[in-house]
């Protein structure tokens, strides 16, 4: 008979909130106050990633004559600017479900992400939930290495006392599923917050060990099931 997993490693944007063009608005909205105009291809790359190496290959500090949390600050202030004049951070399907079977379980959960704490807890406040109600979170801040390294999910399993194949990794991105699968854990990707094939910013979900549509109508029965099968 299967087992639950020890442990929940779930990314926040794209995964559990319809975030990630909101990041890529409000970084588009900084970079535009201070004269800068990211490319498609640049906005595409906040997909999946996190802020170090965003504020790296966008080459931030030479173009808008920041650092690294002064861009975070400004991203997150230029966001909550967006939301004051209705730009909506979404819930995605599913998603509070899973944090209450979760709990219901007793499976410790974390949230692993390349967005800042700040970031966090506006996504938290979207989700009806209190960073109390987590085991861990491990955000952009937190690791010298954002998705596809492995670091902020090996991370979070040590916090939580947990050996890596005995977690279970929810995410969207193909940078998210790399970082997973790098650690070692079983990866299930959900395509709720992808954009469709061929459409700009999708993410190939194919190299995880489980897809589903979205989190929606997920059981303890299924957790447990996809902690078995092939590896990859």
């Amino acid at each position: 008979m299967s087992s639950l997993p020890r442990a929940l490693l779930l990314d926040l944007d794209g995964t559990l909130v319809d975030s990630e063009m909101v990041h890529v608005a409000g970084l588009r909205r900084l970079c535009a106050d201070r004269g800068v105009v990211l490319t498609q291809a640049e906005g595409l790359y906040v997909i999946g990633h996190g802020w170090r190496e965003i504020f790296r290959e966008l080459d931030l500090a030479a173009r808008l004559g920041l650092d690294l949390a002064a861009v975070i600050a400004g991203t997150v202030a230029a966001k909550d600017l967006l939301f004051g004049e209705g730009l909506e951070l979404s819930v995605l399907p599913g998603a509070r479900e899973l944090l209450a079977l979760a709990r219901e379980a007793a499976i410790p959960t974390a949230i692993v992400t390349g967005s800042a704490r700040l970031e966090l807890g506006q996504a938290l406040r979207a989700l009806g939930v209190g960073p109390e109600q987590l085991a861990a979170s491990v955000c952009a801040e937190d690791v010298p290495r954002g998705k596809p390294s492995p670091d902020g999910f090996l991370k979070a399993a040590a916090l939580l006392g947990v050996a890596p194949a005995s977690c279970l990794v929810v995410e969207d991105s193909e940078a998210g599923i790399a970082a997973g699968i790098a650690a070692g854990m079983r990866v299930l990707a959900v395509a709720a917050g992808n954009q469709p094939a061929g459409a700009p910013g999708h993410q190939d979900q194919s190299a995880a060990h489980h897809q589903r549509a979205s989190l929606a109508g997920l059981r303890r029965e299924d957790l447990a099931a996809m902690m078995m099968g092939p590896e990859i």
